[in-house]
């Protein structure tokens, strides 16, 4: 598979959020994201919602079963890396509210794509995700 322009954003996306989900609890310091008052969920949800909208933005043509995948790709994603957490032995834990919020911020991204797509200024203009069409 060549990934396009338009899809390198949606790919480091990718790897930044398994990279982090993924690296050994002992790579991170002695904070608690708990101490935040749960912060940790509203990384997730925001790790994920950004997940779907830089993959939405990667193509043109979304048709509704299209986007009904991508949704089904990035909640799935966000089980298994927390599936991968809970059994490779890194220290990391398995918390079945991140993959709430990882759901969450999914749906929020499904909700929202087409507005991000069709109303910032700033992603028509200066961004490589939006073809011709949009210019």
């Amino acid at each position: 598979m060549i990934v396009q322009r338009a899809q390198i954003p949606a790919v480091l996306w990718t790897l930044v959020i398994a990279s982090s989900c993924l690296a050994p609890a002992s790579s991170f310091s002695q904070f608690s994201f708990d101490q935040f008052i749960g912060i940790d969920k509203v990384l997730h949800l925001t790790l994920y919602f950004g997940f779907f909208i830089l993959w939405f933005l990667s193509s043109d043509n979304w048709t509704i079963p299209k986007k009904r995948n991508l949704l089904l790709v990035s909640i799935l994603f966000g089980v298994l890396i927390e599936v991968l957490q809970k059994h490779m032995g890194l220290g990391r834990s398995y918390d079945i509210a991140d993959i709430a919020a990882n759901i969450v911020g999914s749906l929020i991204g499904w909700f929202s794509a087409q507005f991000v797509k069709d109303k910032l200024p700033l992603i028509k203009k200066y961004l490589p995700f939006v073809s011709k069409l949009y210019r």
